[in-house]
């Protein structure tokens, strides 16, 4: 999904899915029978965008099983309704292998008798659309008391998934395999299924600002039970949910409108709540006012009382850039000291606490990669630490020459999460 997107097809995919919710918000699943009752300029602005830039845009912004769900598609965008139902398709399949890994892990979870939530995912799209299919391909995301990552892994490992080399310290009770625990959040493990890799991403925190969201105590207790095919497994509440997609949305800049469409979904299921209450969180706030945008979602309209604020403001145009970049790009151009200050600026203000700011500053300067060796797994020293970053900084250096961009470009961050650097077709 490295397409560079253009703007008119970028424009064009977010008045498609406003129509969309808003159409899903009235319950109006059946085509309408006259063509006028369509929005005056939707075809249009459809028409005007070549076929292939708005497939590509779609598939950026992972909206298989928004379009799947909607008869209208069809009459909107006829010529590309063949290509459409192969990926809604193959979206749908990956879903139900999601859906049976995710049963799997929760009953494994569930005789080991070790508390343990589900995020995102499955149980997130039962909540919202009531389909399991409906959030389509994705991998699975599990939430664990922290003071049991130990025994959570070793149960992980038993069921056949490994960890991934250079990616976290091994010893997570070394010096420094605790301070990567209190610095991180989570790391990916994998095994080969029937059908290909099998990720999990293992979560003892839901981020590494951790102010504006749940502990795992409380996010435990505060749980929905969900039935997945005669099998109960745990997830978030609705509204530590909303509060996580805006966390997770504004963490990624909001690259993603699958996730805005999460963050839609969820404000329609809490409309009986004050999530005006919530405004105080940025998170919160400069999320709702990037999907209000988007989505038009009245629900979402006053957490910016009304009018964006300047936070709110920086924060749509900050996602306009992002949600026209390739899938998982970190910005336009080689890594650069400004583009990394630049980085870790913009996540200080996520969170207004002191302990996040100090969090953030040092899982971006002692990252907890570098402590593990890429090539054999082993974990290094403050030493090998030291030296691997300094190798590392030499390359990013070096990759600013003009000689070098165009060999680089293409090449995956090499702080990227391992599944990604794996280059996954989805």
């Amino acid at each position: 999904m490295n397409t560079v997107l253009t703007p008119a097809a970028l424009e064009a995919t977010k008045a498609l899915v406003r129509l969309l919710l808003q159409r899903e918000r009235e319950g109006h699943q059946k085509a309408p029978v006259g063509g006028d009752q369509l929005p005056a300029g939707l075809r249009q602005q459809l028409d005007a965008v070549p076929k292939e830039a708005l497939l590509a845009s779609i598939r950026r912004h992972r909206l298989e099983g928004l379009l799947r769900r909607d008869p209208l598609v069809a009459r909107l965008l006829p010529e590309l309704q063949a290509a459409l139902q192969v990926l809604a398709r193959q979206d749908a399949m990956a879903a139900l292998a999601l859906t049976g890994l995710t049963r799997e892990m929760a009953a494994l979870f569930e005789q080991a008798a070790m508390p343990m939530l589900v995020i995102k995912g499955i149980p997130l799209a039962l909540q919202t659309t009531g389909s399991l299919t409906a959030r389509g391909r994705g991998d699975l995301d599990l939430l664990v008391d922290p003071r049991q990552l130990p025994a959570a892994v070793a149960l992980l490992e038993s069921a056949g998934f490994s960890r991934c080399p250079g990616q976290f310290p091994r010893q997570l009770g070394s010096v420094w395999g605790r301070y990567s625990r209190w610095a991180g959040y989570e790391f990916s493990l994998a095994r080969q299924g029937p059908a290909g890799l099998q990720w999990i991403d293992l979560h003892w925190a839901l981020s590494n600002v951790r102010e504006p969201l749940p502990s795992f105590e409380s996010a435990w207790q505060c749980g929905e039970q969900l039935d997945l095919n005669g099998q109960l497994v745990r997830t978030l509440s609705r509204l530590h949910a909303f509060r996580h997609a805006c966390a997770h949305a504004a963490k990624d800049d909001w690259m993603c409108l699958r996730n805005l469409i999460d963050i839609d979904r969820l404000a329609d299921q809490l409309k009986g709540c004050d999530l005006g209450r919530l405004r105080h969180q940025p998170t919160v706030r400069w999320s709702g006012a990037v999907t209000h945008a988007v989505t038009a979602n009245e629900a979402l309209h006053h957490l910016n009382r009304g009018r964006p604020s300047a936070g709110s403001a920086r924060a749509m145009v900050r996602a306009a850039h992002a949600q026209a970049r390739p899938w998982r790009s970190q910005g336009p151009g080689p890594w650069t000291p400004q583009s990394w200050a630049s980085t870790v600026g913009r996540l200080l203000l996520l969170s207004r606490a002191p302990r996040d700011w100090l969090r953030t500053l040092l899982f971006f300067t002692l990252l907890p990669a570098a402590f593990s060796d890429p090539d054999t797994g082993e974990d290094r020293g403050l030493a090998g630490f030291l030296q691997a970053r300094i190798i590392r900084l030499r390359q990013r250096l070096n990759e600013r020459r003009p000689s070098d961009q165009a060999a680089n470009a293409s090449l995956p961050e090499a702080d990227s999460k391992p599944k990604e650097v794996a280059a996954r077709s989805n």
